[in-house]
């Protein structure tokens, strides 16, 4: 049992420590970029970003919604699917930041 925690605490921390890049769906050969995103904010002392980045309806369906983190140090915005996404028309993806952290991410929604 204690061997169980102790692997957890571990993945925990590993999965913690990772560059914030997200991907929701697959994207395949006959897919197109159908809208590319960057959002870059300063920093904000003593607080944190809350940025919703929207992909209206549109007439293709996606297939794959993808985040990078443009910050290789561990210290980019967590990225969430709050609705949409593979299968609908539409998807918003919310960027949470850091405290005392900008952000600077690219969501790419790719379809067909």
């Amino acid at each position: 049992m204690r061997l169980l925690l102790v692997l957890s605490v571990v993945l925990a921390v590993i999965l913690g420590c990772h560059a914030y890049s997200a991907t929701w769906g697959r994207r395949v050969n006959n897919d197109f970029l159908l809208s590319r995103t960057r959002e870059v904010r300063n920093p904000i002392k003593n607080n944190y970003w809350n940025v919703n980045v929207n992909y209206p309806a549109g007439f293709y369906n996606i297939s794959a919604v993808i985040v990078y983190d443009n910050f290789k140090n561990n210290s980019g915005a967590s990225p969430s699917l709050y609705s949409g996404g593979p299968g609908y028309r539409f998807a918003t993806v919310n960027l949470r930041g850091q405290v005392n952290r900008g952000i600077d991410s690219t969501v790419e929604v790719w379809g067909r």
